[in-house]
Parts: structure tokens; C-alpha cells; sequence
């Protein structure tokens, strides 16, 4: 089978972690190469996971036996490695998320469009099969009509030195935890209408630690999202509708092995029923990554595909803007204002 050859460029903690491995596990995918500004630890990495060792991002770029990249460099440096690496002609898998505002985001996907580049932005998390349960429900109106979409996502404070905390480096809780709810929120009730945010700012770092979103859509529908890095650990979200509810109670972040616990709540007759669905454990990396890979291989065929890749991630950066808009100026942000 043929096989997208992927180079790392970074050695960031959700390479190791993750996405190294997911892409070793995959038949349609080998890395071949791995980038550090420390060329030392490229060389420590290139070893650990038995791939090539290159001193430099630019290096790996030029490898004409890489096909696509991954970026998982801290966001504040996306926009100069995704514009660099779609000149090499590299396809991209991004961590996410894909910018801190949206003329930066805007720019790497018209860029990339341009260049005929497959550019995915890394919500693993879309991918599990527990959200396609969800949906089924909710196409089968086993909760009535849904209206409240409630996400959360949020962990304890990470050590003061970490990245996270650095404004430069695109650092906040809303790039990085709330985008996970925003997304959520999109693939479950589709593209908001308006913005209403509140984004709680350090004042030593710069940077929201905290913060919060009502998003309007179509037919009276609304997300109530909470984030933030200040908090007791919660990674969940629910659908409240007519005759029922749905709870994920593990929504962004799932380990492979664990098998997501969603439940159906319904009141009927007075007595209320909890039913728990029978979802499989899955590796959402790997399946994201399989999907990257797929639509590289059969780029020709997949244009309009492509290009709904494009405009999903268009979608998702101008409502994170219309979030920072509408805290920053303490007003409900309408999306169309979002140019």
C-alpha cells in the first residue's frame, strides 16, 4: 500500500506522546523525520522512534522523501512554518489550534488553497466514534428537539514556564482548551450566528486563564461553553433537549484504551431512564491522522472535500475571533462581522 512519508517538525510533548506512535501504527503513513532547533535531542528522538534526525525545520522542509509534516510547535509559530512548508510543497497536520486570530488563519488557508496543499488543523477528537453515536441520536430525535449545548474543558494551572502562559507563543485557554468546546459546539449544532465571551486575562502574563461563551444558532439553539487553565480537570459535554438529554462525560481528550461513557437520559410518564450507549475504545489520533493520509493519496478526487476542509477551518477561527472580539469590547459579536 502506498504510504504518506511524514516528517515532525518539533519535538513537542504530544509528538511523543501521541501522534509519533499513531502515525507508526497506521498502514498508510511511515515517519521518516524528525526536526529539532536542538539538534542533539532530534538525534535523541530520531533513535527513541527509529526515523531520521535533521538540525533544522528548514532542513526537513527540503527532504524530498518527505511528503507531508506535522506541526505541533506552539501556536504562536504556526503561520510561519505552515506558510513555509506549503512552499516546499509539504502537506500539513497542525496542532490546534490553527492561530491565534483570524487574518493569521485566513492567510495559511488561502495560501495553502492556492498551492493545491492538504492542510487539516489536529481536532482528534471529531473523529471518535462516540460523536457519530451523538449525532445518531439527535437524527433519530431521541431527545426531542435539542436546544442547549453545554461544553467544558479545563485543567489545574501548568508549571509558570510553560508555553501556554507565553502571549508571543499564541499563548491562552481559549486557543487551546475552548477551542476544543467551539469546535464541539459547531460539529453538534453547526455554524453560531453571534458570539457573547468573557475572557479573564492575567495580569502578569497577558494571557486568558479563563473564560466563557454563549453562542446563538439557527432555530433558538444555544452553546453555553466554560474553559479555562484555572480549574478542577472537567472534559465533557451534554445536549439538553425536549424529551432528553445527552451527557459525554469524556469529550476532548480520551485515552485509546478507555471505552467513553455517553448516556440518554429521558423523563417519560414521570419516571426518569438512564440508558449508557456501548461506544468502543478508538485512538482518535490515529484516526485523524488515517484520514489526513487518505485524502493526501486521493488529493485528485477529493476537491470538494478538500475544500470543506478549507471552509471548516475558516469557520472555526472566525468564531474564536468573534470570542476575543466580543471580550475584548464587552459586546455580542455577530459572525458577518468577523472579515
Amino acid at each position: 500500500m502506498e504510504k504518506i512519508r511524514i516528517g515532525i517538525l518539533g519535538c513537542a510533548n504530544v509528538a511523543a506522546k501521541y501522534a509519533i506512535k499513531a502515525f507508526q501504527a497506521l498502514d498508510n503513513a511511515e515517519v521518516v523525520a524528525i526536526a529539532s532547533r536542538d539538534y542533539t535531542k532530534a538525534k535523541e528522538w530520531g533513535k527513541r522512534f527509529g526515523v531520521e534526525a535533521v538540525s533544522s525545520y528548514d532542513e526537513l522542509l527540503q527532504l524530498k522523501e518527505v511528503d507531508a509534516v506535522y506541526i505541533p510547535l506552539p501556536i504562536g509559530l504556526h503561520e510561519e512554518w505552515v506558510l513555509k512548508a506549503a512552499v516546499a510543497g509539504k502537506h500539513i497536520l497542525c496542532e490546534k489550534s490553527l492561530s491565534h486570530n483570524f487574518v493569521s488563519a485566513k492567510k495559511m488557508i488561502d495560501f495553502c488553497r492556492e498551492k493545491g496543499i492538504v492542510l487539516y488543523e489536529n481536532f482528534m477528537c471529531g473523529f471518535h466514534p462516540q460523536h457519530a453515536a451523538v449525532k445518531s441520536l439527535l437524527e433519530q430525535g431521541s431527545i426531542g428537539d435539542p436546544a442547549i449545548f453545554q461544553g467544558d474543558f479545563g485543567f489545574p494551572p501548568f508549571p509558570e514556564t510553560s508555553f501556554r502562559y507565553d502571549q508571543a507563543l499564541g499563548g491562552g485557554s481559549l486557543n487551546d482548551a475552548g477551542a476544543y468546546t467551539v469546535f464541539m459546539s459547531r460539529k453538534i449544532f453547526g455554524e453560531p450566528i453571534s458570539v457573547t465571551a468573557s475572557l479573564a486575562v492575567d495580569g502578569k502574563t497577558a494571557v486568558d486563564v479563563q473564560g466563557s461563551a454563549f453562542l446563538e444558532f439557527a432555530d433558538s439553539k444555544v452553546g453555553l461553553l466554560s474553559f479555562g487553565f484555572n480549574n478542577v480537570y472537567q472534559n465533557n459535554y451534554s445536549i439538553w433537549g425536549s424529551k432528553g438529554k445527552i451527557s459525554v462525560n469524556r469529550a476532548y481528550s480520551i485515552p485509546s484504551e478507555m471505552k467513553p461513557q455517553v448516556e440518554l437520559l429521558k423523563n417519560e410518564n414521570l419516571r426518569e431512564t438512564v440508558t449508557v450507549l456501548d461506544i468502543p475504545a478508538a485512538n482518535h489520533f490515529e484516526l485523524i491522522f488515517h484520514d489526513f493520509c487518505e485524502t493526501i493519496l486521493n488529493k485528485d478526487k477529493a476537491k470538494n472535500e478538500i475544500d470543506k476542509i478549507y471552509a471548516q477551518l475558516l469557520s472555526q477561527a472566525k468564531v474564536l475571533e468573534a470570542v476575543r472580539i466580543s471580550a475584548r469590547e464587552n459586546r455580542k459579536v455577530l459572525l458577518y462581522e468577523v472579515v
